[in-house]
């Protein structure tokens, strides 16, 4: 974090916008690693003003996913959904498929929380898609999993 902070000052001192978003983002992982959650959400408010004033669609639904989970953490689920939502649309319209594979991996504990089955496996399996698509093992092993734990949860279909 030390690090972080001196980085955001050299990014101060040089006008350095765009560093200062990322360092802005590193920074919010760390502070919620470290229990911090209000704070964590208050650099990801300064990295959202920044990309946006930037123009940085990559940087923004970063932003939004992250600030996203946040919410979900702490149990504001409404307020998360919109998020996941302008995620989503800023990874298809830059065709960012991989971090649309996270976004919908992340969107699906939202839909955990709120007891929407049907939209959780839904989630899981367009993230499953995408990171097999994406030849991305480890993540695709891990919605697949989260796949068969939510599957052999459900009952047995009536026949």
């Amino acid at each position: 974090m030390a690090l972080h902070k001196k980085e955001e000052v050299i990014c101060l001192e040089l006008g350095d916008k765009d560093g200062l978003q990322v360092s802005y983002g590193n920074q919010a992982g760390i502070l919620e690693d470290w229990g911090q959650m209000e704070d964590a959400m208050g650099l990801l408010k300064k990295q959202e003003a920044i990309c946006l004033e930037l123009g940085d669609q990559d940087g923004l639904q970063r932003s939004y996913g992250n600030q996203a989970m946040f919410l979900v953490k702490q149990g504001q689920l409404t307020q998360a959904l919109p998020l996941f939502q302008e995620c989503e649309s800023i990874c298809i319209a830059l065709g960012l498929k991989r971090d649309l594979g996270y976004c919908y991996g992340q969107w699906s504990n939202l839909e955990a929380a709120r007891y929407h089955r049907v939209a959780q496996k839904q989630k899981l399996q367009q993230a499953l898609a995408l990171f097999t698509e994406l030849n991305m093992p480890r993540e695709r092993d891990r919605a697949q999993s989260e796949l068969d734990q939510l599957n052999s949860a459900e009952p047995p279909a009536k026949s």
